[in-house]
């Protein structure tokens, strides 16, 4: 994993998001409805993209729920144990 990546799961909320993603992909909303309580859309949207700038998420345009993201195994190879230990 190179540094960008590194840096890029240093935050909690992205971490979070990494731990959703290791279920299932989701889109932006689905993932902004698990922090409602917690952060603001923009925080989510702004970690969405250091995450996809980082390569740790693929992101694909779905018809009729917009954009999707997933993690992206195949480039970064992040343990699927480490991200389901994320205290969700």
């Amino acid at each position: 994993m190179d540094e960008k990546a590194l840096n890029s799961i240093s935050d909690p909320t992205r971490l979070r998001i990494l731990g959703y993603l290791a279920d299932r992909p989701l889109t932006n909303t689905e993932l902004y409805k698990k922090f409602r309580n917690i952060t603001y859309r923009e925080s989510i949207f702004k970690s969405l993209k250091k995450l996809k700038e980082a390569g740790l998420l693929k992101r694909e345009f779905k018809e009729k729920r917009g954009y999707e993201y997933s993690l992206n195994f195949k480039e970064v190879k992040i343990s699927n144990n480490l991200i389901l230990k994320v205290n969700r």
